[in-house]
């Protein structure tokens, strides 16, 4: 009666801790909480994969004189597929230990006492995720920087160039502009990447050309028109071009909603804009979910941890969203008895993964030429 007693009550408690602590998590991250407004965490996924359909080109239009139209089928989207990721955390109680901690109240509190530790580690490393390679690290979700890992081969990125490309693949898909099919203008007195010799991401182009290309801004380039290569100096115009970028042959359905920085950068933005104009425009939406957070034209900055060294993404919050498999971010199992080592066992566990509808919606902001 007492096995089934206690292990009843700390299945249910700690489903009740699990409830609260997945609420905190998304409470505690501006990206996890601005998903949560907009509906972009999913819970209860299945499949074998992940699966998803992204357009590849448009149809063509073509001037009419008169005369007959040709008709044939269209082939316009590409399928994108990632494969699910999970973590866990375990703990184990002897049974020499549960007869030493005799009595269902003993026994509830030893567990009491370890559950916050477990529930903060998996809070702590899911929180964490959001930034992973995925390809590099095959086990772990696959964040941000499986889109923008280090993209292009040696030589590909110089201290001139605005831009850097990739040469990767998410979903199954090449990044590297023009790698797939398509073609772009070559206007420019000098290209935004030399290495790349378009005039891409400015100018205008085919949209297969760059339908899964993110745009990689160099922020340490001397072609800021500052006369400098630091941060410091070029982060407005950095910042302001690379939310254009992200909207070339797309429109505003590409606008950037929010430029999430590594701790360092943001100090040194606040800093530069404080000393350029009086005013500072706060981030409604962040104030609101309670974080810190300005605007720069519309979009809204703010800082987390986590974020790599050097590094600001810029995310469209429409174009991205957490799938998890359970019914909440995190569930538990157990307390279960193992006769082979005498204990009782328990685990937290979590699996899911990050979705990016195509990497040409996000952008990173790094030191490239410096790398």
């Amino acid at each position: 009666m007492l096995t089934q007693e206690w292990s009843e009550v700390v299945a249910t408690t700690t489903a009740e801790y699990l409830k609260g602590a997945a609420d905190l998590c998304i409470r505690d991250n501006p990206v996890f909480s601005m998903l949560n407004r907009r509906k972009r965490i999913s819970y209860g996924q299945s499949g074998a994969e992940l699966r998803w359909q992204v357009k590849f080109n448009l149809p063509d239009v073509e001037a009419y004189t008169g005369g007959s139209l040709d008709f044939a089928e269209s082939d316009k989207h590409r399928q994108l597929v990632i494969d699910w990721r999970g973590y866990k955390v375990t703990d184990m109680m002897t049974e020499r230990e549960k007869l030493e901690n005799r009595g269902a109240s003993q026994l509830i509190d030893r567990y009491a006492r370890i559950m916050p530790d477990m529930e903060e580690a998996l809070m702590a490393q899911f929180g964490l995720e959001l930034y992973v390679d995925g390809s590099t690290y095959t086990d772990r979700f696959m964040g941000l920087e499986t889109m923008f890992g280090e993209s292009s081969p040696g030589g590909t990125c110089v201290v001139g160039d605005l831009v850097s490309y990739s040469t990767d693949s998410y979903g199954g898909y090449s990044m590297e502009p023009g790698a797939i099919a398509g073609a772009w203008s070559t206007n420019l007195t000098t290209s935004p990447n030399a290495a790349l010799g378009t005039d891409w991401p400015s100018g205008v182009g085919d949209y297969e050309y760059d339908f899964h290309a993110p745009r990689l801004v160099n922020w340490s380039s001397n072609a800021w028109g500052t006369g400098s290569t630091s941060w410091v100096d070029n982060c407005e115009r950095a910042l302001r071009r690379a939310a254009m970028w992200t909207q070339t042959n797309v429109g505003k359905q590409g606008k950037i909603d929010l430029f999430l920085m590594n701790p360092t950068l943001y100090y040194d933005y606040i800093n530069r804009a404080a000393s350029m104009r009086s005013i500072i425009v706060p981030a409604k939406e962040l104030v609101e979910l309670g974080f810190d957070g300005v605007q720069q034209e519309g979009v809204q900055l703010t800082h987390e941890y986590g974020v790599p060294e050097q590094t600001c993404y810029g995310l469209n919050l429409d174009k991205m969203e957490l799938h998890m498999m359970y019914d909440n971010l995190f569930i538990s199992k157990g307390p279960e008895y193992d006769m082979r080592t005498d204990s009782w066992l328990f685990m937290l566990a979590t699996y899911g993964n990050w979705r990016f509808y195509s990497p040409k919606f996000f952008t990173k902001l790094y030191p490239y030429a410096a790398s």
